[in-house]
């Protein structure tokens, strides 16, 4: 019988565990740069707000992807755990592995009373907007939980001769102070579209951005990187106050 454990306590060449997860992020499936191999990546925390990323390839992509719900919690067991040899691929650096999801992988649902509160535990990850600075300083990559009250008019920017979509939006926090987001590329289809649809409709949505780095030219704005998560409109007890500010 396997023994429930942590995230901290998983590491390879241990037997018979098992994790209690819940799957906070499903990314896009991509290719790999230097082989046709085909990927996805899967971000999963425990009830401790530990985050690992586990990827799953070619033909258990379908499989893992059809099985793993956003938001829902599983008890996981015999995932392949390997040390990161990229700490760009660490979600958590207290948890310095990355794992594999295959077909064998078991992958089970849990009752109703065992499910993890993901909102509470990713608003509590979020830092407050006077401490963006500090974290510019540290070259630390920062989460928030704020509103968008305003699509600026800037649609693309162009580098090395090419256009590059990009798209400015203000947020604001619960001291109605407005920083701005820019959106890159992916970002303007995947996203920005529908914030500009919410605000033409006279709604300002919430996003909880993840992973954004904080720039200090010409002011200090945001930017999404290529493993930015951004979630429109989240649930959660601080999204549902900063909602009726």
């Amino acid at each position: 019988m396997s023994v429930e454990m942590l995230l901290p306590e998983v590491k390879p060449g241990i037997g018979m565990w098992s994790c209690r997860l819940t799957v906070v992020e499903k990314h896009n499936v991509r290719t790999a740069k230097n082989s046709p191999m085909k990927f996805m990546h899967f971000i999963l925390m425990d009830v401790a707000g530990n985050k690992v990323q586990a990827a799953a390839f070619q033909g258990d992509i379908a499989v893992i992807d059809q099985r793993l719900a956003l938001h829902s919690t599983y008890l996981i067991s015999n995932a392949f755990v390997k040390p990161a040899t990229d700490l760009r691929y660490c979600v958590d650096l207290n948890y310095q592995f990355v794992w594999t999801f295959t077909r064998r992988t078991l992958i089970q649902d849990v009752t109703p009373e065992d499910a993890i509160d993901c909102a509470l535990l990713l608003e509590a990850g979020t830092k407050p907007f006077r401490d963006f600075y500090d974290c510019h300083l540290r070259n630390e990559k920062i989460s928030a939980l704020a509103a968008v009250v305003q699509k600026l008019p800037r649609a693309f920017i162009v580098t090395d001769g090419h256009q590059k979509p990009a798209w400015d939006i203000v947020l604001i926090n619960e001291e109605c102070i407005p920083v701005p987001l820019t959106l890159w590329e992916d970002f303007v289809t995947s996203h920005g579209t529908e914030i500009e649809r919410l605000l033409e409709e006279g709604d300002h949505p919430l996003v909880l951005i993840e992973r954004v780095v904080v720039n200090l030219f010409q002011g200090l704005t945001l930017a999404t990187r290529f493993d930015t998560r951004l979630e429109l409109n989240p649930t959660g007890e601080r999204a549902l106050l900063l909602k009726k500010c």
